[in-house]
């Protein structure tokens, strides 16, 4: 993990080096833990407790998003169907 205050870039940039989803999962899972026992290394980050169980909760899934991004398409398919 890298060290000191985390920014926006940084926790980008450490996440997307975690290769595999159970990496990315374990990493978030980090920064939950440390949001709770240290949460002045993220006082340049707006992330909640309940942001990162999300997140966390998401990339625990065999398919990430995958109902999000379902929705997402049926609303553009609803929308479509109405300007018709």
């Amino acid at each position: 993990m890298l060290e000191g205050i985390y920014n926006k870039e940084n926790i980008f940039a450490e996440f997307a080096m975690q290769k595999t989803k159970a990496k990315k999962v374990k990493f978030l899972k980090e920064m939950r833990a440390l949001k709770d026992t240290q949460p002045s290394l993220f006082k340049d980050l707006t992330i909640s407790k309940k942001q990162f169980d999300n997140l966390i909760v998401e990339w625990d899934q065999k398919v990430p998003f995958a109902k999000m991004k379902a929705d997402m398409k049926a609303r553009e398919i609803a929308e479509r169907k109405g300007e018709e």
